[in-house]
């Protein structure tokens, strides 16, 4: 008699088995796509800009150009030398300059648009304070002693900035040198033209609060894998290190930023450009050279 072959008498179990791996495998992928297809409809769903009304806004605002930018910029540091004020102030100055360069009719347009994500940043601002003082004990916060108005709550001006440059008109170079510079101005970095992790995790947090950052950009993996992988909104610091991890991988993490942690303006464009920030889209134009 022949000899039993293991192979050959169960090839119809081994068979049915593949296929049913096939098909599990198949289940998991779908589930996995609808769970992250529904997770950046969400993000795209409850933004407090849509993408209609960034256009809106920046051809509204053709006037906006790098150089009216760059000396609202001065003028607003000039006015607050420590690096903070309330969106109200901050206005204030803005509409000083626009009118000092071009008259009483220079203004920001679809300013309502603006508002509304100042407005949505105050209160983040708010719960962040609440919560800290809740961790450390603090008294009352500046918004509190002012009679609640939030207007008044004091913010940093890379964040207002941020907000302002919505209405920018500017290719993404310009736009990444403006954020840069107001990044620069607050920076602990020893070292003159380069800013650290921790601010680049925080204009990170501003471009992801103003509606500035893709939505397939924001998604990360959970620890949840099996029986389906899922997902769920990164933090800013989650997108730097993912974004560090993509430039690792290509060779364009440079050896200063892997031991002293300090970014130069090449290096902050390449974080913002990646597929896991991708601001403004920048993840998807072509071009590679970045200066």
């Amino acid at each position: 008699a022949d000899e039993p072959n293991i192979f050959l008498d169960n090839i119809g179990k081994i068979f049915l088995g593949a296929i049913g791996a096939i098909i599990v495998a198949l289940f998991r992928s779908s589930k996995a796509t609808s769970y992250r297809t529904a997770l950046r409809d969400y993000i795209e769903n409850h933004a407090l800009l849509d993408p209609l009304e960034i256009d809106d806004l920046r051809v509204a605002n053709s006037e906006l150009t790098v150089e009216v930018y760059e000396r609202i910029m001065a003028d607003v540091y000039a006015a607050f030398p420590g690096g903070r004020a309330s969106y109200e102030d901050f206005v204030s100055v803005v509409m000083t300059t626009m009118r000092g360069l071009k008259g009483e009719e220079f203004t920001i347009q679809l300013g309502h648009l603006i508002d509304r994500v100042a407005i949505a940043a105050i209160e983040k601002e708010s719960e962040l304070e609440k919560q800290i003082e809740g961790a450390i004990g603090g008294s009352a916060s500046d918004a509190s002693e002012m009679g609640g108005d939030p207007t008044k709550r004091q913010l940093p001006l890379p964040l207002l900035f941020t907000v302002l440059s919505l209405a920018l008109q500017s290719d993404a170079t310009n736009r990444v040198r403006l954020l840069f510079d107001a990044l620069q101005k607050g920076s602990t970095s020893a070292e003159e033209g380069t800013v650290t992790e921790a601010d680049i995790v925080k204009m990170v947090d501003y471009l992801q609060r103003s509606c500035q950052l893709v939505p397939d950009a924001q998604i990360v993996q959970t620890e949840t894998k099996y029986p389906v992988q899922t997902y769920r909104e990164g933090t800013p610091a989650e997108l730097v290190g993912c974004a560090k991890k993509l430039m690792e991988d290509d060779g364009l993490l440079r050896e200063e930023v892997k031991d002293a942690g300090r970014y130069d303006i090449v290096d902050f464009h390449r974080i913002l450009r990646t597929k896991q920030v991708c601001a403004w889209g920048e993840c998807y134009r072509k071009t590679k050279n970045i200066e």
